[in-house]
């Protein structure tokens, strides 16, 4: 916070008073923020967008060009495996004049043969290993038989026409036909969207669009006839059977909903993936394929497996040498063409050559890597949203680039043979169309070539889908794709026609359970339709509620969360705004409706002393510091006074309720609890919003039908947040992106960032960093995450409501074992209900949230002891039920099972390895002996486990202080130890080897995440605190786990000092309704259906606890009898543990390995012999570091591998977050361009229009510099002035009359509807689409001069109705007004 503020000070804005006098108007603005949520981040943004630009170009480059050299080495390919005729070649090289004939070689061909089947199988190979990889880290659904039949046939259809094309068709066929091929492979799909995708979507234009569409067909069926008609091959005549083959693979890309062939559809789509048929499908497809290459080619079929080894080596190939003058034919063919000259050789002679093994190698490889990068890099422009620029227009132009590349290079090969003499062997043929241009034009004209552009054209209408994307933000392959992976040999065609037309949701026709008879296609379909029209695009939009929960935050960490609100609410009024105003009702990408809910614990003064009236009690210190600070939060973000109407104030059956209406016109509701009326405590404060906003405000509306409430459900988000969280609408923006992309996803996390001062904090900043870039990256690639914090989380409402997650959160502990699970870490038992009944958990790296931290060696002991054994706890019950959890959950595998059991063992002795280190350590660096190190460290542990018995908290706090002070000066000496040992024994040497490789990986992840770099520094205070914090912590924690209390935040406890009594009126606290900070609030009541829930929730679920002393005491020592089994079990594992590893290594000489790298070479010399004797010495590997490097170092692989994973998908989500509006033209756009610059600008136009004008500002006409935000960093000169002419500004604000910027609304409308003309210079739009915003604004000036209304004042609530009419209620969805959004 820039600076405390007096709090009368704000109450007196409240009220109209007289104007300050003026040796009282000195003002305090707040200064721009470094740090937290609040740090700058233009730069970040001004390089994102350059990077993003980059990946523009980048991409496009890369999909043009692979997509182009993919389809060329695979004509290439094809045309050198027929075996008739010979090549001419060139004879430069060759030092001799005349005529060179090669002559094809068998062993030649049947290397091509290979290198055909094997381009083919690659990405079958990388499906087969992508199913298998999800197959066996994630759950996915068993196809029937009749799905895996279907599939199966029309895969297998698509690999016969393939073959048939390849081995047949293209070996007959010059370069520049083979290439035009390519477009002539989507008749039925172009047939399929004639029948269905030009009548559904284009009913507005359907004559034009029914013609191009008939058109779009006859072009592509047009080369089943005029090619073959036009030749003799037997090959070419039957063209029509392979083109109409391989079009076969897109059909279910475009049949969409089409009645005829329904139940095909809804069978073939009956499981969401198809991974699992893929794993025999791919392999089937391989072997079909090579099949059908070996029948088709003509060799013996054994050949190909005999001479295999013999065509990938050396071979000899026959060469034809004609003396005399070189013969101007081309000599591709046997045959003279045309009657030119041929000047017969006078002798002909036969020689050989060696063949170029790398020929057919290096080509395999161009063609496997390029179809591979096409595939990718196209991928990754859908995922980042850049695919009209990116993915849809190269592709378009793959095929006439191709046609021009190959006819190009083939004809330059004609024209001099020795052209391409660097590029491929002279052995190998391009098949030209013609030897030149004349020729060329000939040929074009002979084979009706002119009809190219049609086939062309035909192919840019079927796939004109791709200009149109749909898909979410960083959505899954299987939402892109059809088919999960693509076709290597036709790999541009393939990724423009597997491109999915509809998104997964909407292609998708019903719930599976709603799938009819076999029979009753049709009849399902109309039920999909009825379903559908049910539905209205209000459910659809995400309703993001907030629910906080407080207790005995300080006003900085409240502040720090209001000003997130204030902010979330200003990023949704300037989307409303746009969306009412600008767009003409229609929401942006990412609109969201709001509504903000604080749930209070313990919020009120039970005290008899300071309670008079148990029905009215007193609210307490937080609470009003609550109050209190929502007009300070305002005024940090906003820069002038805001005057936030005081809240409306309801009594209710669980304590009370405070409603806030914001500046951008969303609710904030503080639900204040009261103990003695429900229970307390954050399980239970999570218990309550649940029940409240899904079952009572969801399932409890009778006006929507089951299929709108789903619909609801799976669009409704919780922000789970505690009171100290700091974040901005962005990083709730990046996880609602989540949500939207992953429909199974039930929950989100951020990036957790500590904030506060001093070593513990600094401790914790490593910490967290190394936590979230490895463990957390790692769970979510292979896994899900574990634990998703309720610091800051966003939750769908679907998951939540699923069976076992909701009502099982409600269960009391009753068991020790259950409390320490359910109640010391509520967070990760809902995840693990998630995760037990099917959902995934995330976590959003880009997500960035900012908490307080324990800033105190104790208080941060008290919190891990209470995290520590939940956190066991939760994932033991999760490894318990391991089987259960692998069958129900998509995300987690057997394998993940291994990786957490693992993780877990090294958790449980931890404390014994970490023992064993400082004992070799001790060993290493003091030069004492084995048993001498053992003592001293297990002394110090030991009296630490006795305190932990008989002492009490604050003593064994003490202890532990104490040793890990002694610990870190014994790290630092081992840390000096470990460098000069690296010196004497080399960076090879085991143990330093693996701590360099540590070290290097730490630094790589540091690397890989720029913005938190400097979090490494704070790793020396990480490295010097280990024992502590892996050793002395567990410990404190596993003997203290019978202490449930929450160990941070305790409120003091009221001690009466024997000069009050319990009846002076003068002790009495004013009722929480009668309070001073809320005498100007209005008294509102909820309505009797809601006090009715309210009454049986409470007796249902959330009746406060009232145990006995005998409940109590038999729970304590439950409690004390669970940690002494639990202690004793953890000790005598990790004593077991301790003592193997320590006798072995007490026996190293015997028990050792030989480190094989980096040995040291000895020369010794006898002189009595007079010999020399030579000796190697090889370092020993001990058992502690054997066990430490296979345990530990498979571990960090595995981490390692998974971050750069994870990595990647960030970089991905921050691309595609980011709007790269550099480039506006300002020359003639179209009116649809201008009308999408528009509506992509309208939410920042709207936030500049409703941002209040700053202290010391001009009029809003004046300048437009103090509603933009981006705007408020002005040059030294600017702010030089500024502060001159302080006082002359204090003296004209308090003369001037001075609007009220309160509503943002009003503001918005007061500029918007204004007759002066808004400032528009530093707006990021064309002139066209500035000008189409005028139209649009005097338009709407208009229709509000025709409609007259009396907007309220700013922040006034309308009246409030009487007693016993209807009453303002709280209970349906709507979050801005009072009326029912049903």
């Amino acid at each position: 916070m820039s600076a405390d503020y007096d709090g009368d000070y704000f109450m007196r804005t409240r009220k109209v008073r007289d104007k300050p006098a003026l040796w009282d108007s000195f003002q305090d603005p707040p200064a721009k923020r470094t740090s937290g949520s609040d740090a700058d981040w233009k730069k970040l943004q001004f390089f994102t967008k350059l990077f993003k630009l980059f990946t523009y170009i980048v991409v496009f480059g890369v999909v043009l060009a692979s997509s182009v050299a993919a389809k060329l080495v695979y004509i290439y390919m094809a045309g050198n495996t027929n075996g008739d005729g010979k090549v001419q070649m060139c004879s430069k090289y060759l030092l001799l004049d005349g005529q060179v004939m090669a002559m094809r070689s068998k062993l030649e061909q049947i290397a091509w043969v290979w290198a055909l089947i094997f381009a083919f199988a690659a990405p079958e190979l990388f499906t087969f290993l992508r199913s298998l990889r999800i197959c066996m880290f994630k759950r996915e659904q068993r196809p029937s038989r009749l799905e895996v039949a279907l599939v199966t046939l029309f895969e297998l259809l698509h690999v016969v026409g393939l073959a048939l094309l390849t081995f047949t068709v293209l070996p007959q066929l010059d370069v520049t036909r083979g290439a035009m091929l390519g477009c002539c492979v989507g008749f039925v799909p172009a047939l399929l969207k004639l029948l269905t995708v030009a009548r559904l979507q284009w009913k507005s234009v359907d004559i034009y669009v029914l013609a191009a569409a008939i058109l779009a067909m006859i072009s592509q069926g047009s080369v089943f006839v005029i090619w073959p008609a036009m030749s003799s091959q037997l090959e070419v005549q039957l063209l029509a059977i392979p083109l109409l083959l391989i079009s076969f693979r897109w059909w279910e890309n475009f049949a969409n909903t089409h009645e005829s062939i329904a139940y095909i559809i809804r069978t073939i789509r009956f499981t969401r993936s198809r991974y699992h048929t893929y794993l025999y499908v791919a392999p089937l497809k391989i072997l079909v394929f090579g099949l059908m290459g070996f029948l088709l080619h003509g060799q013996k079929f054994v050949d190909y497996f005999k001479l295999f080894v013999k065509a990938w080596q050396t071979h000899i190939i026959r060469v034809t040498h004609a003396d005399g003058l070189q013969d101007t034919v081309n000599l591709a063919g046997t045959i003279a063409i045309n009657g030119s000259s041929f000047i017969k050789a006078t002798t002909s002679k036969q020689f050989s050559l060696q063949s170029n093994t790398n020929a057919v190698i290096y080509a395999l490889l161009l063609q496997v890597s390029a179809a591979y990068l096409c595939h990718i890099f196209g991928k990754f422009a859908c995922k980042i949203k850049i695919q009209s620029f990116s993915y849809a227009l190269p592709l378009c132009l793959a095929t006439p680039v191709t046609v021009c590349l190959a006819t190009w290079l083939a004809q330059m090969r004609a024209a001099d043979l020795c052209s391409l003499h660097g590029l491929m062997p002279d052995y190998l043929t391009l098949q030209p169309l013609g030897r030149n241009l004349q020729q060329l034009g000939e040929k074009s004209l002979e084979y009706a070539l002119w009809l190219w552009p049609l086939w062309w054209l035909a192919q840019l209408w079927t796939c004109l889908h791709l200009w149109r994307a749909r898909n979410d933000k960083n959505a899954p392959t299987e939402k892109l794709y059809v088919c999960p992976w693509y076709c290597g040999l036709l790999v541009d065609q393939c990724s423009m026609m597997n491109r999915r037309i509809l998104d997964w949701t909407d292609e998708y026709l019903t719930i599976k359970s709603d799938l009819t008879v076999p029979g009753d296609a049709k009849a399902g379909l109309a039920a999909d339709s009825n379903s559908s029209r049910d539905i209205q695009e209000k459910d659809k939009i995400p309703q993001l509620i907030v629910c906080a929960t407080m207790w005995h935050e300080t006003e900085e960490e409240m502040m720090e969360f209001l000003k997130s609100i204030v902010r979330l609410d200003e990023d949704q009024c300037a989307r409303r705004m746009a969306k009412t105003h600008l767009n003409g009702g229609k929401a942006d990408d990412e609109y969201y409706e709001l509504e903000t809910n604080i749930f209070f614990d313990d919020a009120f003064v039970l005290d008899q002393r300071h309670c008079q009236n148990k029905r009215n009690p007193p609210l307490n210190e937080y609470v009003k510091t609550l109050i209190r600070t929502i007009d300070k939060a305002a005024f940090e973000i906003y820069g002038v006074n805001i005057k936030i109407k005081p809240p409306l104030k309801i009594e209710t059956p669980y304590g009370g309720r405070l409603v806030w209406t914001l500046p951008g016109r969303t609710k904030m509701v503080a639900h204040l609890k009261n103990k003695d009326k429900i229970r307390h405590k954050k399980r239970w404060s999570q218990v309550m919003y649940m029940y409240y906003l899904l079952g009572f405000r969801i399932m409890e509306t009778e006006l929507l039908s089951a299929q709108r409430k789903a619909v609801i459900a799976e669009n409704t988000f919780l922000l789970a947040l505690d009171g100290d969280i700091d974040f901005q609408p962005r990083a709730v923006q990046l996880l609602i992106d989540r949500m939207k992309a992953i429909d199974e996803l039930g929950a989100a996390c951020g990036r957790i960032h500590p904030v506060g001062r001093g070593p513990m904090v600094w401790y914790q900043k490593f910490e967290y960093a190394i936590g979230h870039w490895l463990q957390k990256a790692t769970e979510h690639v292979i896994g899900c995450v574990l634990c998703s914090p309720g610091c800051f989380s966003l939750f769908r409402a679907s998951a939540l409501m699923e069976n076992s997650v909701m009502k099982r959160y409600t269960l009391v502990s009753s068991e020790a074992m259950k409390m320490v699970q359910y109640d010391q870490g509520e967070d990760r038992w809902l995840c693990t209900l998630l995760l037990k009944q099917g959902s995934r958990v995330e976590y959003c790296a880009a997500s960035d949230a900012f908490t307080h931290s324990p800033e105190y060696f104790n208080e941060f002991y008290n919190q891990r002891r209470r995290w520590v054994p939940s956190t066991i706890a939760n994932i033991f019950d999760i490894l318990a039920d391991a089987s259960t959890v692998v069958k129900k959950n998509n995300s987690i595998s057997t394998l993940y099972i291994m990786y957490q059991g693992m993780l877990m063992i090294g958790t449980v002795l931890g404390p014994g390895t970490i023992f064993l280190m400082m004992v070799g350590a001790l060993v290493a660096v003091f030069s004492i002996d084995i048993w001498t190190a053992f003592l001293w460290n297990f002394c110090p542990i030991l009296v630490f486990i006795l305190s932990c018995v008989y002492l009490k908290q604050k003593f064994q706090l003490l202890i532990a202080f104490v040793i890990s002070a002694i610990y870190c000066l014994v790290m630092m000496a081992v840390l000096i130890g470990i460098i000069v040992q690296m010196i004497e024994d080399g960076p090879l040497a085991p143990a330093s080897l693996f701590f360099l490789l540590v070290a290097v990986q730490i630094t790589i992840s540091g690397l890989m995440h720029p913005q938190e770099f400097w979090a490494l520094i704070c790793g020396v205070i990480y490295y010097i605190t280990i024992p502590s914090m892996y050793m002395l912590l567990m410990i404190f924690s596993v003997f203290n786990m019978n202490d449930v209390t929450w160990g941070t935040r305790e409120a003091p406890v009221l001690r009466d000092d024997g000069e009050e009594t319990a009846n002076d009126p003068d002790n009495y606290l004013p009722g929480w309704l009668n309070d001073m900070l809320l005498i100007d609030s209005e008294l509102g009541e909820i309505t009797l259906v809601e006090q009715r829930f309210w009454k049986d929730l409470i007796k249902q679920y959330l009746k406060p606890l009232e145990l006995t002393k005998e409940q109590k005491q038999t729970m304590a020592d439950d409690l004390k009898e669970l940690r002494n089994m639990i202690a004793f079990a953890f000790v005598m594992v990790n004593a077991i543990f301790v003592l193997i590893v320590f006798l072995l290594q007490l026996k190293k000489d015997y028990l050792h390995l030989k480190w094989p790298i980096d040995p040291t070479d000895y020369v010794s010399f006898d002189r009595d012999n007079l010999q020399v004797g030579i000796y190697r010495h090889y370092k020993e590997l001990d058992p502690i570091g054997l066990c430490f490097v296979i345990f530990f170092g498979l571990i960090l692989i595995i981490q390692f591998i998974a971050m750069f994973f994870h990595r990647f998908a960030t970089m991905s989500q921050l691309l595609a977050t980011i709007e790269l509006d550099w480039f506006r033209s300002n020359g003639q756009l179209s009116d649809e361009d201008a009308l999408l610059e528009l509506n992509g600008s309208a939410v920042h136009i709207a936030r500049r229009l409703q941002r209040p004008k700053r202290l010391f500002d001009d009029d809003d006409d004046a300048d437009a510099h103090h509603y933009d935000e981006l705007e408020v960093d002005q040059d030294n000169h600017r702010e030089s002035m500024v502060r001159r002419q302080t006082i002359f500004k204090l003296h004209e604000t308090r003369n001037k009359q001075q609007n009220d910027y309160s509503d943002l609304v009003r503001n918005f409308e007061r500029r918007f509807f204004s007759e002066d003309e808004l400032n528009m210079k530093n707006l990021p739009l064309s002139r066209k689409s500035i000008k189409l915003f005028q139209e649009r604004r005097s338009e709407a000036k208009i229709n509000a001069a025709g409609t007259p209304t009396n907007p309220p004042k700013a922040g006034v609530r309308p009246p409030m109705v009487p007693f016993h009419a209807k009453k303002v209620s709280f209970s349906n969805m709507q979050i801005y007004d009072n009326e029912s959004q049903y």
